[in-house]
């Protein structure tokens, strides 16, 4: 489960629109958090972040209106929403896998009764 790597350092790309900050996370993501991070993101409204996996990493990138308060009142809402749906997602992506390894251990359990 990725979480924010806070050695790393933010990339933000300012145009005359729109400003996009792309937060680095420690590692790669799974294909199961990936999916998690889009159905939650998807269901969060507008301005919805992004996940990418890339090379050397995933990002979250979160696409902000540049022009002056009136459009963008508070960017950081916007991040802060970020990174608690990233920390949303790793819940998820833990309790999932701890589920699995219960079912895994059940899986085996079962299988040494057979051998007897």
């Amino acid at each position: 489960m990725p979480d924010i790597d806070r050695t790393a350092d933010i990339k933000v790309t300012a145009g005359p629109e729109p400003v996009t900050a792309e937060i680095p996370l420690a590692g790669h993501a799974s294909e199961h958090w990936l999916e998690l991070f889009r159905m939650m993101a998807r269901s969060s409204g507008p301005g919805q972040p992004e996940a990418n996996d890339r090379d050397d990493r995933t990002w979250v990138i979160v696409t902000l209106p540049s022009a002056g308060p009136a459009r963008n009142p508070d960017p950081e809402s916007a991040l802060d929403a970020a990174s608690a749906l990233i920390t949303q997602v790793n819940g998820m992506e833990q309790k999932s896998q701890s589920a699995a390894a219960e079912t895994e251990a059940a899986v085996r359990g079962w299988w040494a009764r057979q051998q007897r």
